[in-house]
């Protein structure tokens, strides 16, 4: 069965494409921190814009071609969509961390998973609430919000709202990550984007 629906549906889904642009985003920002700076730890700023770059490609793949078969019973589409999410975190997460084998290092490693399992429910709630083609705006605003303005440490509600910043092992951050990878995961399963008519279905492409 699996092989059955899988290359279709990564096929219809443009994952390839998806994958190489998320080595080409992390493969620029490697060859300019390699240029710009003698510091094997890159800046937290710019590790928290890699991970929305390099996830970013993605997003697009969360809605196929017809929006209205993926509203359909036919299929078991919940399963599939909350793995699809998953999936995307894992891959952002196994990208950022492979650049470790050229001694960079985007964080530590429970600081990449966290921040790839959240952005990844995100972009998922994102897309079920606005649909694919709007769900980049809130998501970038937040992470850019963070990477310009946000800070280590204070109250537990700025840990939170600038939970991307904060070091591996913090309370409220781990939280606020999961929060959004559980509310994303459960709505993307749900819903593939907003209830629009037939003829603006092609712009949740």
């Amino acid at each position: 069965m699996i092989v059955g629906w899988l290359p279709l549906y990564l096929r219809s889904r443009y994952a390839a494409t998806a994958v190489i642009a998320s080595l080409a985003a992390a493969a620029v920002v490697l060859a300019l921190w390699v240029i710009w700076s003698d510091d094997a730890q890159v800046r937290p700023d710019l590790a928290t814009l890699t991970v929305l770059a390099v996830l970013a490609p993605w997003i697009r793949t969360l809605a196929g071609h017809d929006a209205d078969l993926e509203k359909t019973a036919a299929m078991p589409w919940p399963p599939r969509r909350v793995l699809h999410l998953l999936s995307v975190g894992v891959v952002v997460a196994g990208v950022l961390l492979s650049a470790e084998v050229v001694g960079i290092h985007f964080g530590a490693m429970g600081q990449i998973l966290r921040n790839s399992a959240g952005l990844a429910g995100l972009i998922g709630l994102c897309a079920a609430l606005f649909g694919t083609g709007l769900a980049p705006i809130p998501t970038t605003i937040w992470v850019a919000v963070q990477a310009f303005a946000g800070a280590t440490g204070g109250p537990v509600w700025r840990q939170s709202l600038f939970w991307m910043m904060q070091p591996a092992g913090n309370k409220p951050a781990a939280v606020t990550a999961a929060v959004l990878f559980l509310a994303g995961a459960i709505a993307y399963a749900l819903r593939v984007g907003p209830p629009r008519p037939p003829s603006e279905a092609t712009m949740e492409q």
